[in-house]
């Protein structure tokens, strides 16, 4: 995404309630800073701890955030970029690193398919507990709007989904899908879209992944390829 066009998003989203940083200034092409680059507001609070996110006060005040989000009408469409993978599934494989490299082909075949027909939403495309910031036990801010999106609904809920599963496990990851729906989510509980954003990793897993963490990460694999 370029800068002018996360500035134009910072803007529409002033105009809600979600907080968004604000945009002061955006140099496009770099002319006066040396590259891109966008000025906003300061945002209260910081990211929050690993132990905190996974206490079921955390989980529902991110499970609200994203709903707020993809309830955004269309105003954000027209300056939000169309969804599309990371990586096309010619370039998945299982990472280097992986203990079961079966699991991940498997995964792989299984949404070789057309993706299926849902809701579109605004989407903010890299929605984690690390681009939130926290003050007190409450969520004060959302940050890292650079990929913002219209797309799949879906999408958003397994990212964050991933992200918990990471650094935490499946039943937190799980735990958030049902603070999701208790919220009034409108996204489906969709196996494909779970596995399709979850594979979306496996590049950077094969590049960074360790043992242990891709050790963690192949249970909460194998529990989606259940579901499918």
């Amino acid at each position: 995404m370029t800068a002018a066009r996360e500035a134009a998003i910072l803007q529409r989203l002033a105009a809600t309630a979600i907080p968004a940083p604000r945009p002061l200034a955006v140099d496009p092409d770099g002319a006066g800073a040396g590259v891109p680059a966008i000025l906003t507001t300061f945002l209260e609070g910081r990211p929050p701890t690993v132990a905190a996110v996974r206490m079921p006060a955390a989980l529902r005040q991110l499970a609200e955030m994203l709903v707020a989000i993809q309830s955004l009408d269309g105003a954000l469409r027209a300056v939000a970029a169309p969804y599309r993978p990371y990586y096309e599934l010619d370039r998945l494989g299982p990472p280097a690193n992986a203990t079961r490299p079966e699991l991940w082909r498997s995964a792989i075949a299984a949404v070789s398919g057309p993706p299926p027909v849902g809701p579109e939403t605004f989407l903010h495309r890299d929605y984690h507990p690390w681009n939130t910031l926290w003050a007190g036990g409450r969520l004060t801010g959302v940050v890292d709007w650079t990929g913002a999106s219209w797309g799949p609904a879906a999408t958003d809920l397994a990212h964050l989904r991933s992200n918990l599963a990471t650094e935490h496990d499946a039943d937190v990851a799980d735990a958030a899908r049902d603070a999701f729906f208790a919220a009034g989510g409108v996204a489906p509980d969709s196996a494909y879209w779970d596995l399709r954003t979850f594979l979306d990793w496996g590049p950077d897993l094969g590049e960074h992944g360790s043992v242990e963490g891709l050790t963690r990460l192949e249970p909460y694999l194998e529990r989606l390829l259940r579901r499918f």
